[in-house]
C-alpha cells in the first residue's frame, strides 16, 4: 500500500524538527541583514551598471561587476549563517560529516 506525499510530509522530510533556541533568537534577523544587505546591494550595483546617465571608466565598471561577485557569496554565506542559527546540530552534523567541502579558505 503506498501513502500519496503531501506538501506538509514533504517539507517535514526536508526540514528537521529542531526549536529555535531562546540563546540564539536575538541573532536571527540580524543574520537576515546580513543576507538582505547583500542583495539590495546587488540590485543597485545592477542598476548603476545599466544607467545611461552614468558613464562609468572601464576600471569602475571592473570594480563594480566584481562588488557584485562579492555580494553573491555574502548572500550564500548570509544564508549559511541563518542556516546555523536555526539547525545547528543538522549544521554540526554536517560540518563533521563532511568537513572538507564546509572549510572555508
Amino acid at each position: 500500500m503506498s501513502t500519496k506525499a503531501t506538501p506538509k510530509a514533504i517539507q517535514q522530510a526536508l526540514i528537521t524538527d529542531e526549536d529555535l533556541s531562546a540563546s540564539l533568537a536575538c541573532l536571527v534577523p540580524v543574520s537576515s541583514r546580513i543576507t538582505d544587505s547583500a542583495a539590495t546591494f546587488i540590485d543597485k550595483a545592477s542598476k548603476l551598471l545599466y544607467d545611461d546617465k552614468v558613464a562609468l571608466s572601464t576600471t569602475q565598471l571592473f570594480a563594480v561587476q566584481r562588488a557584485i561577485d562579492v555580494a553573491q557569496q555574502v548572500v550564500k554565506e548570509g544564508s549559511a549563517v541563518n542556516r546555523l542559527l536555526r539547525n545547528p546540530e543538522q549544521a554540526r552534523d554536517l560540518v563533521m560529516n563532511h568537513p572538507a567541502e564546509n572549510a572555508h579558505e
